[in-house]
C-alpha cells in the first residue's frame, strides 16, 4: 500500500470514528416527556386529610410515608421510566427521577371492626391490570418495592406499570395507591405513561386485581413539580380518602443526567364516591 493510500485509509477510518456517535445521536428519538399545567391541585391536597377523624393525627392513621419493611427505606418516585443512565425517561416513584420516597415500614394498625351482622369489606387484592381508555392504555401491573438507592422501583419494560406494594392497593378504603410507569426509553421508545399529562378531570382509569375485580376511578387532578418539590408525603400517604395516583417523569429532558427534571402525577378517586 502506498503512503497516499495509507493516509487516505487512516483519514477515512478517523472520519468514521467521529461520525458514528453523531449518526447514533441523530437517530435517537426525541424525548417524550410532557410539560403540563396543574389542574385542581387543591382537590388532591384535600384528599390527604379528608378521612382523618377529629383529634387523630395523620401519622397514626397512615404512618409517615411507606417504606420497605426489609430495609426501612422510604420509597419515592424516580424518573418513572428506568434508570437515568439508560433512558431519556422517567423512573420510579415512591418518588420520581428515578427517585424514591424513603418511608417507614407500613403501619400495623388495623381498621376498627364493624358491629352487626354485615361482614367487613373485602380488602382489594394486588392489582394486575390497568386500562386508561382516553389514552388507549391496557397493560399489565406488577408489584414493585424500593431499590438499593431508596427509590421506588419501576419495571424495566416501558410497557409495564409498577404498583408500590408497601402502600395501599387500589380500592383500599383509605390512602393513596401509587402506580408508576415510564415516559420513554431511548431503546424501547415511548412508555405506557408517556401521555398521562393529557388526562384531565372526569377521565376514567380502570384497575383490575388478581381476584378478577375491576374498579373504576375518575381523574380529579393533574400536577407537575420539579423533582425536588414533589410532595412525597402526600403522594404516598396511607391515610385520608381512598385514591389512585399515577406518576411518571416530565418536564424538560436533562442531557447531563439523562433524565427528566420534573414529575407528573394524576390523582383519581373511586367512581361513586
Amino acid at each position: 500500500m502506498s503512503r497516499r493510500q495509507a493516509a487516505t485509509s487512516l483519514a477515512t477510518g478517523l472520519a468514521l470514528i467521529v461520525a458514528a456517535p453523531l449518526v447514533w445521536w441523530a437517530t435517537q428519538p426525541e424525548p417524550a416527556g410532557q410539560t403540563v399545567s396543574s389542574v385542581n391541585a387543591a382537590v388532591a391536597e384535600e384528599l390527604m386529610s379528608s378521612a382523618v377523624t377529629s383529634g387523630e393525627s395523620r401519622e397514626s392513621v397512615a404512618g409517615p410515608t411507606a417504606s420497605d419493611p426489609a430495609t426501612g427505606r422510604t420509597a419515592a418516585p424516580s424518573d418513572t421510566t428506568g434508570s437515568a443512565a439508560d433512558i431519556p425517561a422517567a423512573t420510579a416513584p415512591a418518588a420520581p427521577t428515578e427517585t424514591a420516597v424513603p418511608a417507614p415500614p407500613p403501619s400495623t394498625a388495623t381498621a376498627p371492626t364493624q358491629t352487626g351482622s354485615a361482614p367487613p369489606p373485602v380488602e382489594p387484592a394486588p392489582p394486575v391490570r390497568i386500562e386508561v381508555p382516553a389514552l388507549g392504555v391496557d397493560t399489565t401491573v406488577v408489584p414493585v418495592g424500593v431499590d438499593e438507592n431508596g427509590l421506588m422501583e419501576i419495571p424495566h419494560d416501558v410497557g409495564t406499570v409498577g404498583w408500590y406494594r408497601f402502600g395501599p392497593a387500589p380500592g383500599t378504603g383509605t390512602g393513596s395507591a401509587v402506580l408508576s410507569g415510564h415516559v420513554d426509553d431511548y431503546r424501547q421508545g415511548v412508555g405506557v405513561f408517556g401521555r398521562i399529562g393529557d388526562l384531565g378531570p372526569g377521565d376514567v382509569v380502570r384497575v383490575s386485581d388478581e381476584s378478577g375485580v375491576a374498579r373504576e376511578f375518575s381523574v380529579v387532578s393533574r400536577e407537575e413539580w420539579s423533582k425536588g418539590d414533589v410532595p412525597m408525603d402526600r403522594l404516598f400517604d396511607r391515610g385520608g380518602s381512598s385514591r389512585l395516583v399515577l406518576i411518571t417523569c416530565g418536564g424538560s429532558f436533562n442531557s447531563d443526567t439523562l433524565g427528566y427534571n420534573d414529575n407528573i402525577a394524576i390523582t383519581a378517586v373511586p367512581v361513586g364516591t
